[in-house]
């Protein structure tokens, strides 16, 4: 009784205000979706809703497709970057959108609006692959089986991608079809033969942007077989895929085209190489300098104050990022090098040819800085030669958020300026305030920031169809440029005085049907800005100047220009896209180039309204509701599980698992047996309710064990029967790189052999993390004290760390218990308890009720190749200090549904959102008697 009260003290306690505290979502709820958010994100919410109801109706019409439930979409920020994803289940499609907007310099840019580009790219995607099966029988399992269904909705990426890039495309005119850049990237792609091959479109080769071409080659070659077939003729492959007749999509493509799918893509892909040939030949190569071949990707260059140095934000294969700073001045060391090496090869022999002459030596690196306990590396800006600001992201309650660092280089010390307010691109005002684009619940605005106090005061309007960009301060400190995207969604740039924003700002002419507009950059004395244009397919770089209202075309075709650096020794500075890696090349003095380009008759500049004042506020439809969340409908699965071992059993579990979209309520029930024998017997039920970082949970566990009847012989034999009910509430409280989980709990429990015994418990975890991209370490500390009839205690030391890609991981266990018997044995299922108060410490490789004592004291070390890898391991396992069970092997523990899914495992449907893969070999040990080898296997849904 007395247990039973404490607990309910410790929960009330506790669990009232973490309730008071949770997060409150919301619910939209029109006649064919259930849009999700919290409040910040209403007004984004809203008109997604509003949108979701457009866009079907058109792909309906378009199409003659619609999906016959209702659709959940939720609206959330977790990364503070743009994307979405879509879940193509039958029968309980899902859709998540990520509010925060596009830059100018991105292929996703071209765009009528964020909101309602992404809102038509994922509800493509779900009307695409959640079509029911004609054939009866398989969409029945579909129904009953999430993971079944799923997996049948799956198609090839480049075909999912694709076909929902084109839709985006033809629905609205803009997207990634029709824009400047990305059709510039392709042909300068083409040009050089390296265009991904059919059988690398999917997940690309390694290569440079091949990540991306899943969407871009594949919306391509997809809006070619349209051209070249008709639209009804790849419209029967998606009929095709889902009927009664099992196909795949390669058999589905083949029987309405009459030719494999890698047969077409190879004439398209001559067809788009010889057209990208053609329109080369037809334009005027601009005399430019390579500087610098970078070994991947490269961007947001700029010059020091003083122009002696450069930083550039490196990035490799992986994506890890470093923000490197190198000498402006060439590298004469590496040039004589060179010559020094090839003289003394024709010293050698001098019949020998030398090395041809590289175009371009690198420079020579000053100084990296690597991200510590801080995600990527964005927008860098000198302060003055010494001093580097740059943003980075940085883990937050509901995920990660931008703010601003600071980095002295000579010192190499990194501080943090600011916390986490999603800012963006940014410039400097004075040493002590800068104007920088915010992102907040997916509006974005332009802000004036002071890094003394971090007080910010907002510049602009924010709306939810205006993103503004490229804040860039002129050299005297008295004009204000940016960029901004108009009620089309096209990107301006825009120029106003500093000191009176309110006035009128001045909209910069470009040129007739210019479209993807970035990287605007002033010139050294300030009278004009040289910018990035899209214009036919191809990009070009452009001057305008401001006294003479002039605008000069400097190039144009022959470079994938990302982005302009600047003004350095009379030459023009810009980092260009090929497909062996990001190039930093130079045009001559611009003066003079400007002279000798067409300079390009415009009207005199706009003069353009101020920022607009007024914040959009979407209104629903009356018939619509707007409601607290609520965890219903609860969509449920069915959820099979295998698991066995050489040393024990083999086990099916047949279980039936449900929740609601964001999993505040879910459960499983179900059944275990043996196959080939009477080990194990069981049968559980889960509940879980969550809500913020608050979790409460209660399991039970039933199970019949016999363990005479196992595979390996033991000493302890015997039937025993067990049941067990377990209620404990955590919470979770994150503080920069730690972490506090603390619990209760209590555990009541019956075996045949003794009464019934119940225990309670406190605990705590705590954890902490020290990540950099050479070397990472977490590490967690997990101890519970237990009263009542089980008392004791138990702790878990729990560690990883990273040396460049080498993981090592080592987790030592401690469990003690005075008065009761500990057994160790068997492998993790979910008809026996497995928690804090266990009376079993599985044991893979061993059977179950392997041996027992009072005292158990384990521990591991693995290490393998490469994180989330199979790993090879040592473990001994003691008992009472006198037994000792050694065994090593290699085991593989996978995250099913995280490593498939990734965040979209956090809302999937019930019956994939858990899913555990284990496999292992071992050879273990006892006081060097009996070695023997054993095998484990599982495919199941823990909890």
């Amino acid at each position: 009784m007395r247990s039973r009260i404490f607990i309910a003290l410790v929960l009330f306690l506790f669990g009232v205000p973490v309730l008071a505290q949770a997060q409150n979502w919301q619910s939209i709820k029109s006649p064919h979706f259930r849009v999700h958010y919290q409040p910040p994100y209403h007004a984004w919410a809203s008109a997604a809703a509003m949108e979701l109801e457009v866009v079907r109706q058109r792909v309906l019409e378009q199409q003659n497709r619609a999906l016959d439930v209702v659709v959940d979409a939720i609206v959330i920020d977790p990364f503070n970057l743009p994307n979405g994803f879509a879940l193509p289940s039958s029968d309980s499609p899902f859709m998540a959108l990520y509010v925060t907007p596009p830059q100018s310099d991105t292929e996703i840019a071209h765009s009528p609006s964020w909101l309602k580009l992404l809102v038509l790219h994922e509800y493509i995607h779900l009307v695409h692959l959640s079509q029911p099966s004609r054939h009866a029988l398989k969409q029945r399992l579909r129904d009953l089986s999430d993971s079944y269904d799923l997996a049948s909705a799956v198609l090839p990426r480049w075909v999912a991608e694709g076909y929902a890039t084109l839709q985006e495309s033809k629905l609205t005119g803009k997207g990634r079809l029709h824009d400047n850049y990305s059709e510039a990237l392709l042909r300068a792609y083409a040009r050089q033969g390296a265009l991904l091959p059919y059988h690398a479109l999917n997940d690309g080769d390694g290569s440079y942007r091949a990540s991306a071409m899943a969407y871009l080659l594949g919306a391509r070659f997809l809006a070619w077989l349209e051209h070249e077939y008709g639209d009804a003729t790849l419209d029967a492959v998606w009929t095709r895929v889902n009927a009664i007749e099992g196909r795949n999509f390669e058999r589905a493509f083949r029987g309405a085209f009459g030719k494999p799918a890698i047969q077409l893509y190879r004439r398209f892909i001559a067809q788009y190489t010889y057209q990208a040939m053609a329109v080369a030949s037809q334009s005027t190569q601009a005399v430019s300098q390579e500087i610098m071949q970078f070994d991947f990707a490269a961007r947001d260059m700029q010059f020091s104050p003083e122009q002696r140095k450069f930083l550039v934000v490196e990035s490799n294969q992986a994506g890890d990022a470093v923000l490197s700073v190198y000498n402006s001045a060439p590298n004469h060391q590496a040039i004589a090098q060179f010559e020094q090496r090839q003289a003394a090869t024709l010293a050698a022999d001098p019949n020998d040819i030398p090395d041809k002459r590289p175009d371009s030596f690198a420079h020579e690196k000053l100084a990296s800085l690597a991200p510590v306990n801080f995600s990527g590396i964005y927008h860098p800006q000198w302060l003055d030669e010494d001093t580097i600001y740059f943003v980075g992201r940085q883990k937050v309650p509901h995920g990660w958020e931008n703010a601003l660092f600071q980095w002295q280089v000579e010192a190499d010390e990194v501080t943090a300026v600011t916390t986490s307010f999603g800012i963006r691109r940014f410039t400097f005002v004075d040493n002590s305030t800068v104007i920088a684009e915010r992102v907040e619940n997916g509006f974005s605005q332009l802000v004036r920031l002071s890094l003394h106090d971090q007080h910010m005061a907002p510049l602009s309007s924010r709306t939810l169809n205006t993103v503004y960009d490229y804040p860039v301060v002129s050299p005297d400190r008295s004009h204000l440029a940016y960029l901004k995207t108009n009620q089309a969604g096209l990107w301006r740039l825009y120029v106003a005085e500093l000191a009176v924003l309110s006035a009128n700002h001045v909209a910069i002419p470009l040129p007739d049907k210019a479209q993807y507009v970035t990287s605007p950059r002033w010139n050294k004395a300030g009278t004009g800005l040289y910018f990035v244009a899209g214009l036919q397919g191809a990009l070009g770089i452009y001057h305008y100047d401001l006294k003479r209202e002039q605008l000069a075309q400097l190039s144009l075709r022959e470079y994938v220009v990302e982005e302009i650096a600047g003004e350095f020794n009379a030459q023009l500075w810009f980092v260009e896209s090929t497909p062996y890696g990001a190039k930093l090349r130079a045009l001559p003095d611009s003066d003079v180039l400007k002279a000798q380009q067409s300079i390009l008759k415009k009207p005199h500049s706009v003069v353009a309204t101020p920022f607009n004042k007024t914040e959009q506020q979407p209104n629903l439809p009356s018939s619509w509701s707007t409601q607290k969340y609520v965890p219903t409908p609860q969509d449920w699965s069915l959820a099979l599980s295998v698991q066995g071992t050489s040393a024990s059993t083999q086990v099916v579990s047949f279980a039936v698992a449900g929740a609601d979209i964001l999993k505040q309520k879910s459960w499983q029930l179900g059944v275990s047996t043996s196959l080939f024998d009477d080990v194990l017997q069981g049968g559980y039920f889960d509940y879980a309710y969550r809500r913020g970082d608050m979790t409460l949970r209660n399991q039970f566990k039933l199970h019949t064990l016999d363990t005479a009847a196992q595979s390996a012989v033991i000493e302890v034999q015997g039937e025993q029967d067990s049941w067990s009910n377990t209620v404990d509430l955590s919470l979770a409280f994150q503080w920069q790189k730690w972490r506090w989980q603390p619990y209760v709990g209590h555990h009541i429990e019956k075996r045949s052999y003794q009464d019934t015994a119940n225990s309670y418990w406190l605990g705590n975890t705590v954890s902490f993390h020290h990540n950099q991209q050479q070397f990472g370490l977490n590490v967690a500390l997990d101890g519970a004290k237990i009263w009542g009839d089980n008392v004791g205690h138990e702790m878990t030391l729990s560690a990883a760390a990273r040396l460049w890609e080498w993981p090592f991981y080592l987790n030592v266990t401690n469990r003690y218990r005075p008065s009761q018997t500990l057994s160790i044995g068997g492998f993790e299922t979910n008809s026996v308890y497995t928690g804090v108060g266990a009376i079993q410490q599985h044991i893979a490789d061993l059977p179950f009720w392997f041996d027992s004592g009072n005292h158990y004291l384990g521990y591991e070390f693995a290490t393998s190749w490469r994180k989330g890898r199979p790993r090879l391991y040592f473990a001994q396992h003691n008992l009472d200090s006198e037994r000792a069970v050694k065994s090593w092997g290699v085991k593989w523990q996978v995250a099913l549904s995280e490593r498939i899914l990734g965040s979209a495992a956090n809302y999937a449907p019930a019956g994939i959102s858990n899913m555990r893969f284990d496999i292992g070999i071992a050879r273990s040990s006892v006081e060097q008697q009996h070695i023997e080898w054993r095998t484990w296997l599982g495919l199941w849904h823990p909890w």
